[in-house]
C-alpha cells in the first residue's frame, strides 16, 4: 500500500512540474519571429567581422540579441528555457525550424516582388 501511495505522489509531482514548465514556454509564433531575427543577426555579424576586425563579435552579438528580444517583447530567460525544452522535444523543434524556413522564404519572395 505504501508503494502505491509513493508511486502516486511521484506521478502527481511529475505531472505538475511538466505543466508548469510548459506554461512558462513562449508561443510558437513568437519563437518563430525571434529565431528568424536572431539568425539574421548571426548572418549580419559574420559578414561584419569579415570586413571589420575591430568588432568584438561576442559583445556585438549580445547587444543585437537584446535588441531582438526587446523588439519582440521576449524575456531572454523564457526564450532560452523554451529552446532548452525544444532541444529535448525534436518533433516540436523541427516544427519550429520548418516554420522559420517558411518565414524566410516568404520574406525572400516579398523582396523579389519589389
Amino acid at each position: 500500500m505504501k508503494k502505491v501511495i509513493i508511486i502516486g505522489i511521484v506521478f502527481l509531482a511529475a505531472c505538475t512540474s511538466n505543466q508548469s514548465e510548459e506554461a512558462s514556454l513562449l508561443p510558437i509564433e513568437t519563437m518563430q519571429k525571434t529565431v528568424w531575427q536572431l539568425m539574421q543577426v548571426d548572418e549580419y555579424l559574420s559578414r561584419q567581422v569579415q570586413t571589420d576586425t575591430t568588432i568584438q563579435p561576442s559583445l556585438e552579438k549580445a547587444k543585437y540579441y537584446q535588441r531582438v528580444f526587446n523588439l519582440n517583447k521576449v524575456d531572454r530567460t523564457r526564450f532560452y528555457t523554451t529552446m532548452s525544452y525544444l532541444d529535448k522535444h525534436p518533433v516540436e523543434l523541427k516544427e519550429l525550424m520548418d516554420s522559420v524556413e517558411a518565414l524566410s522564404k516568404r520574406e525572400k519572395l516579398e523582396l523579389i516582388k519589389h
